[in-house]
Order: C-alpha cells, then structure tokens, then sequence
C-alpha cells in the first residue's frame, strides 16, 4: 500500500477521531454560547475529516462524489461554528452579531451550491487519477474560489475577536494564541498542494481544528476557561507556573506592582512579597494608596493538566470599601462592648449604692421628705432598668443572626415575668387569662427581655386609669402564640411597624425607644414574629408568635 496514501489517510482520520473525542470534554466549558460553538466546531470538523478519509477508501466515483460533497458541506458550516464560538468567547452575543444573518444566508446559499454542483459542475469537476496514488482528482471552478475566499474572510473575523479578547486579558494567553495559530497552519498546506503532486490538492483545515481541539480542552482548558474570565474584569491578575514564579501579569497589576511586568519569570515572593504572604494568611492584601490603605481579596484558581497542576491564576479584586465597612464594624463592636461593661459594672453598681443609702434613709425622715426620698429611688430604680435595657439591647447586637437556641419553658417564663412587673407596678392590674400551655419554645435566655420590655411598654402607655394587661397563650401545630392586651390609647394603623423601629417612641412616653426594637431584634433571632393588633374596646395587643422546641 502506497505510503503516501496512508498517510493522507491516517492524517484526516485521526484528525476526525480527535475532534470528536475532545466533544465530551469541550462540553464541560462554563459559559453557554462558548460552549454550543466548541461542540458545534468539534462536531463539524470531525465530520469533514471522516468525510475526506472515507473519500480516500471508498470504491466508486459516486461514492467517493457524495463524501466529498459531505466534507464541503461540513467545512463551510464549520466556518458558521469558528465564528459563534470566536464571538461567544470574546464576549460577545453571537446572535446579536452585526451580519449574522447575513452570514449565515451567504453560507446556506454556498451549501445549495455546493450540494446541486452534479446538476451544473459549477463548483468542481472530477475524475480519476493514478499519481501520486490512485484517487478522484477534483478540478475546481470559479464558485470554489469565490466559497474559500470568503470562508477564510470569516475565519480571520473570528483570529480577530479571539486577539481582541487576549489583549483584553493579557495574561496567560500564548499558550492559547499558539494553539489558535494551529488552526491557521492548514492554509500553507491548501497553497503547497496546489504546487506540490506528492500533497492532493484538498482542504487540511480539519487537521488544525484537530490540533487546536486537543491542546485546548485535554491541556489548556483551565487556562481556556480563565483566560475568557479574565478578559471580563478589571481587577490585577498574575499567572503563576507550576513552581511558583511569575508567568505573566495585566496591566492593572503592574499599577500596584510596577515592576512586575519586567520581572518575568521571578518567583512571586520576590516580585510581590506582600502578595505572597497574603496567599498564605488571610488572603486579603493591604496596599498604601497615596496614604490611605486599599485592600484586595484573593482568589486563585489552579491550570490542570489531567492531574498535574501547571500553573495558577490569581486575581486581586478590590474590596476596599467593603473591608473598610468591616473594619469600622470591628471598631464599633468593640466600642459597644467597652460601653456593655460600664453598663453592667459602673453606672449599675453606682446606683446600687445609691439605692442602698436611700433606703437607709427611710426610717428617719418626715412626710414631706420621703416624698423626695420616693421621687429620688423612682428616678434611680429607673436608671437601673435602662441599664437593664442597654445591656440587653448591646448583648442583642452582639448575637449571630441566628444565635444558638435552646428549648425554652414558656409557661415558667412568662409567669417569672409577670410576678416582676406586678412587684414593679403595683398598682396595675396583669392577669393571665386562661392556663398557659405546657410547653417549651427555640429561644434563649433572653426571652424574658422580650416579655418584660412588652408588659412594661403596655403600662407605661396606659392614659387613664390604672393600667389592666391581659396575657394569655395558646400552642398551635409548629409555633407559640402569646398575645399581651393592654387598655390604652391604641396604635393608629400606619405606626403598626414603626414602632418597631430603633429609636422610635411615642410623644408622651418616657423610654429610649430601643425596647419595642430589642423586641423584634430577639424575636427575629428566634425565627418568630412579632406584630400588633387592635384590642376591644380599646387600646392594643402584642402578638408574638415563637417556634416551638424540637421534641
């Protein structure tokens, strides 16, 4: 068997097998379009070079007419897919492309062409030839020229998108340029055939498609991937190679670093020691800034050659106002628990002391200054419950978003709060309505801040009379329900909510206005509501609905 022939033979077969091998893999590619026009290029390519090897094999001048007809059909189509997936991958909508549908109607009439060419010859003439081994020689027409000269035009748009995009990313793209250059090599092949008798004068385009296919997605396809990513953000972005030095940087990273680009092949440690070290703590950068700090996540991203790590993307996204935000989140957090303990220790203690002489006081003075004496332990007894409050509401901030809960007995509790407020307030009148269900809620501790900050709001905003608070509850399928009736004015419907809300209190009344806020700030940690609605005759109820225990 002619060498020669085996060897055109081998070359557009394995070229065939390789495109459609690689199809698997190439549908693992992110991005949607990219991905539709790499399967698409793979598949058409894979069919045009199964269409020129079986045209090679196969007896029969018709036979061999219909396979290549197959294989022209393919490589124009296969145009269509170069030029989705240049597009999709540079970052732009294929379908939104400028001409697309011009394209596409210049190349359906070339397959129609193409596919008619028994009827008129126009495309190409053939018969068989015995040198440089036995084949069906095609002799070609104007119409093929015209069909190549456009289908390398539109091959060159989609080098042109694919360059635009590696300038974009500037890193980590000669790999890639060279693999795309394969695909190009194929045209010095199509020219020397046509001067050379040992090379048939056939289209080799399948045989760099092949090439580019397999460097791509079997060895460069985590690269493939970041550079496309890369292209799309402006942040700085390094590539490592495998030992750790520097491949190549873009140019936002050379404004931080600005010998970077002329360091090359350096390890990182040396180019940007504060990245280095960086990677290896917390992964966020600190940089001067004409005085001010800026600061960068990191996030890295590995190149993998089957199992073998090559290399390493590492990109530098700004998050300088978000770490600021932190930061100064640190600074009040520590402020408000400098401030919890002068709560807790200071300004408690102090008024302890006062209370305590007070009541010594007693005993020993007339009517008229035990008046005083009563208006003097009121206001102290009041700044122990604001500190109270303060506590409870800093301790409240502190918290996760969903502290940990525990199973909370609510009859108990609830009991515990009301004999409080009733020694609190003597003369208003809390009673439980109906028995308060056995039963245990997902809550902590400070469950009883919930319901003293609730019965004692509904006192002090009674405004005739002695104050008369109801609190019955009841358990339902999943949750608690306890709802506290007060006599007083009410809540207007369009405050329902607001209330709720850090500061707000009403004209009259003499708290902080973080009570009601402590309130739902707790509730909402538990995974339960609080919300207000209208009592009968008049003034308001406080309904506050708990998730129940897990038994």
């Amino acid at each position: 068997m002619d060498p020669l022939f085996v060897a055109h033979v081998v070359a557009f077969a394995v070229a065939a097998l390789a495109s459609f091998a690689t199809v698997g893999p190439a549908s693992r590619v992110d991005h949607p379009d990219t991905r539709y026009g790499l399967v698409g290029l793979l598949v058409t390519s894979g069919i045009w070079g199964s269409a020129q090897a079986l045209y090679l094999v196969v007896p029969g001048v018709v036979l061999k007419e219909v396979l290549y007809m197959v294989g022209l059909v393919a490589g124009i189509v296969s145009v269509l897919t170069w030029l989705y997936f240049s597009a999709a991958y540079s970052g732009r909508a294929p379908r939104e492309t400028p001409y697309a549908r011009a394209v596409v109607g210049i190349v359906a009439m070339f397959v129609l062409v193409k596919v008619t060419n028994p009827l008129h010859n126009g495309y190409f003439t053939a018969e068989m030839a015995s040198e440089p081994f036995a084949h069906l020689a095609i002799q070609y027409g104007m119409v093929h020229w015209i069909a190549m000269g456009l289908s390398y035009a539109l091959a060159f748009v989609g080098f042109y998108m694919l360059a635009e995009r590696f300038a974009q990313a500037s890193v980590g793209t000669r790999p890639l340029e060279a693999l795309v250059l394969l695909t190009a090599l194929p045209l010095g092949l199509d020219l020397l055939a046509l001067q050379t008798p040992w090379l048939l004068a056939l289209t080799y385009e399948p045989l760099g498609v092949a090439a580019f296919a397999v460097g791509t997605v079997t060895v460069y396809f985590d690269r493939f991937q970041t550079v496309q990513l890369a292209a799309d953000v402006d942040d700085p972005v390094f590539v490592l190679d495998a030992e750790g030095r520097v491949a190549s940087v873009n140019d936002q990273a050379t404004s931080l670093f600005p010998d970077a680009a002329d360091r090359i092949g350096e390890p990182l440690e040396s180019v940007a020691p504060q990245l280095r070290r960086a990677l290896d703590n917390d992964r966020v950068l600190t940089m001067e800034d004409s005085g001010d700090p800026r600061f960068f996540q990191i996030s890295t991203s590995p190149f993998v050659a089957g199992s073998t790590e090559t290399g390493r993307v590492v990109i530098l996204s700004d998050v300088t106002e978000r770490e600021r935000y932190r930061r100064d989140l640190e600074r009040k957090t520590e402020q408000l628990q400098l401030l919890n303990r002068i709560v807790r220790h200071d300004i408690r203690n102090e008024m302890a002391v006062v209370i305590g002489w007070g009541e010594t006081l007693e005993e020993r003075l007339d009517a008229d200054e035990m008046n005083a004496l009563e208006r003097l332990l009121g206001a102290a007894t009041k700044v122990v419950d604001l500190t109270d409050g303060a506590r409870e509401f800093i301790r409240a901030l502190d918290e996760d978003e969903r502290p940990e809960t525990t199973a909370i007995d609510l009859a108990s509790t609830l009991e515990a709060e009301i004999d409080k407020q009733r020694s609190a307030h003597p003369d208003a009148d809390i009673a439980i309505e109906g028995a308060l269900p056995e039963t245990t809620v997902s809550a902590n501790e400070m469950l009883t801040s919930v319901f003293r900050n609730l019965i004692g709001n509904a006192i002090e905003n009674v405004d005739a009379g002695p104050a008369t608070i109801t609190v019955s509850a009841e358990e339902r399928t999943e949750t608690a329900v306890v709802r506290i009736a007060d006599n007083g004015p009410g809540i207007p419907d369009d405050r329902k909510e607001s209330v709720f809300r850090m500061g707000e209190k009403g004209a009259d009344s003499g708290g902080t206005g973080i009570g009601l806020y402590l309130v739902q700030t707790l509730v909402d940690q538990y995974g339960g509501t609080v919300r207000i609605e209208d009592n009968e005759p008049r003034g308001s109820v406080f309904v506050v609905e708990l998730p129940l225990a897990a038994q």
